[in-house]
């Protein structure tokens, strides 16, 4: 499953059902973007270091963004707003 940011972001602020489905997924990904979003928003070393520690700990794996993806994405922008 594809974590976005949004469910870092409730796992962080103790949000139970969030946490639950992350912990009990057994193919955790995010995309390069989510990772790169969580790092923007740490404030500190030590905060990035709990970033990385917890996307490696959990086994996270980092999809990188293609050419593909971000036309798709950009199609997906265009007809849905």
């Amino acid at each position: 499953m594809i974590f976005d940011t949004d469910i870092f972001i409730w796992v962080q602020r103790g949000n139970e059902r969030a946490a639950r489905l992350m912990e009990k997924t057994e193919r955790r990904y995010l995309s390069i973007l989510t990772y790169m979003e969580l790092l923007q928003a740490a404030h500190n070393k030590r905060q990035h270091s709990y970033i990385k520690d917890f996307i490696s700990g959990f086994g996270f794996v980092v999809l990188p963004l293609s050419e593909n993806i971000g036309h798709r994405a950009s199609i997906y922008i265009e007809e849905y707003s």
